[in-house]
């Protein structure tokens, strides 16, 4: 590579694909985007967006460190608001012109001698437009909603032969589909809740088939506490027990389990009662202190339509279509014309080469990453976008510094055989210690700062962003901004050694290495 910039190519243009590629060509690399729709954005471009998307972030704590969100945005911008933000920020930092849009990835794979063969087509294009580009490293940013799910069922063909409509949330594009019909929405993630709540007024009848509820959490807790005070804090993620804590937090949970116990039935007690959770039969059975990636805010009007009946629930999966109607696995007959899934997204690499798949994703198909980032027997293969957090754009903002820390050789990781024990260890806490969270991803709530600090260590940052004022840090909801100074902090990090090992370099040195090879 001496003498060229070594070049990276990005698989995707969503939020995690745009800020890594202005991450490493802010650090020097000669960057490639493939973006397969037909603008950036990624689960907020047009084609993937369903009517009401709005973000769970209010609009400041969404925003990415060096490129706050348009003050005329409300507080929970939508759909269309976010995907013009990130295409303002590719244009900002000159990531537009680096990205290929409508191109497909076929495959990734190792080249011979080094680096990566990346096969792209344009969308829909035949196999013989295939063209293959050489990378020296190719980060995925694809993501953790790429592949929507549709869980399959006999009887589906009649059901749509005979005019059934059958969907999942990202192809949701227009609520007439919805008049006057019986809808049936399958699922408790944000997605299906909202169109749920959405689905209320257009319909004929809506019903919710859920296999089980999540916790959920209002913008406001009694239309007077902002949420964002009491979920995205330091505060409260130290009442989540964090394998390797530390001082304090390390004694809150050994000598005083029993207050930690309490603030969260407090806290329980707080959500049944200001979202009728009880009343509407939707209070979880898990412990809120139990919630991993499933927590998400509660669409406006949804359980005030489940209480009031307008919006029927049904535990259960569909078993089977019938004409006309769908039978869920307990035995339950709904009637349906349309039917929309909220039933996630499949967690695959269908473009990756299977030697590199299976060496980072075991065969239940749990991600085997360090930092859910990187594999070591994988060397210049980087994972950007596939940690599941409640401000993602922040994790994967930190995420893609500490990729390009790596590549630029200013980052060692432990030795390969502790990476390897630490993915492993990590894996094993999370199936064990909170099994009705665990997924597949590389999901870090309730950890959210905990990761960030995390991966702020590898690379010798500051964990403590705000250190003349630590209560208003700790106290006070996430602020991206606060690390808005971190790339310059690692560059003079980085400046500063290479001072040091010149320093150390005498005159008497520089000519006895001379002679040596006179």
């Amino acid at each position: 590579m001496e003498g060229r910039m070594a070049s990276v190519g990005i698989i995707g243009g969503g939020l995690s694909g745009l800020v890594a590629a202005k991450t490493f060509l802010r650090g020097g690399f000669d960057v490639t985007v493939f973006e397969k729709e037909d603008e950036v954005g990624g689960v907020w471009a047009r084609s993937r967006r369903y009517p009401g998307l709005q973000t769970q972030n209010a609009r400041d704590t969404y925003a990415f460190s060096d490129f706050p969100m348009p003050s005329h945005y409300p507080e929970w911008p939508a759909g269309a608001e976010v995907q013009a933000y990130l295409s303002r920020y590719a244009d900002h930092f000159g990531v537009t012109r680096h990205v290929r849009l409508r191109t497909q990835v076929d495959q990734v794979r190792r080249r011979d001698g080094g680096g990566f063969a990346v096969d792209t087509r344009p969308v829909g294009a035949p196999e013989s437009e295939r063209k293959t580009h050489a990378f020296d490293q190719v980060i995925l940013s694809s993501g953790l909603f790429s592949l929507p799910h549709i869980p399959e069922a006999p009887g589906r063909e009649a059901f749509e032969a005979n005019g059934g409509v059958v969907l999942h949330t990202t192809a949701f594009h227009d609520t007439s589909l919805l008049r006057g019909k019986r809808v049936v929405v399958v699922g408790f993630s944000k997605s299906a809740c909202d169109v749920a709540a959405l689905s209320v007024e257009p319909a004929r009848e809506v019903t919710l088939v859920h296999r089980s509820v999540g916790w959920k959490a209002p913008r406001f807790l009694f239309g007077v506490v902002p949420t964002k005070y009491l979920l995205l804090n330091r505060f409260t993620e130290m009442f989540f027990p964090y394998p390797g804590a530390e001082g304090f937090e390390r004694a809150l949970h050994e000598r005083a389990s029993g207050f930690v116990a309490q603030y969260w039935g407090g806290v329980m007690a707080a959500l049944d009662m200001d979202l009728g959770l009880s009343k509407s039969g939707l209070r979880p059975e898990m412990p809120l202190s139990g919630v991993g990636c499933s927590l998400n805010m509660t669409p406006p009007g949804f359980y005030e339509a489940a209480q009031r009946g307008t919006l029927k629930l049904a535990r259960g999966e569909i078993a089977r279509f019938h004409e006309g109607a769908v039978e869920t696995s307990q035995g339950k007959r709904i009637p349906a014309d349309v039917v929309i899934f909220g039933t996630g997204f499949r967690q695959e690499f269908p473009f990756l080469d299977p030697s590199l798949r299976r060496v980072v994703q075991d065969e239940d198909g749990t991600f085997r990453l360090y930092r859910g980032l990187y594999h070591p027997d994988v060397p210049g293969l980087g994972f950007c976008g596939f940690v599941n957090s409640l401000y993602s754009q922040l994790t994967s903002e930190v995420g893609a510094r500490w990729l390009c820390e790596l590549f630029l050789g200013r980052m060692k990781l432990p030795p390969r055989e502790e990476v390897i024990a630490r993915i492993d260890e990590w894996i094993a806490y999370r199936k064990r210690e909170r099994p009705d969270a665990f997924t597949a991803g590389a999901c870090v709530v309730p950890w959210n700062f905990h990761y960030i600090d995390d991966l702020c260590r590898d690379m010798g940052a500051r964990t403590r962003r705000l250190p003349q004022n630590p209560f208003r840090e700790f106290l006070l909801p996430v602020d991206p901004s606060l690390y808005a100074d971190l790339e310059e902090e690692l560059d003079t990090r980085a400046r500063q050694a290479r001072d040091r090992d010149e320093a150390c370099t005498t005159p008497e040195t520089s000519r006895s290495s001379s002679n040596a090879f006179s």
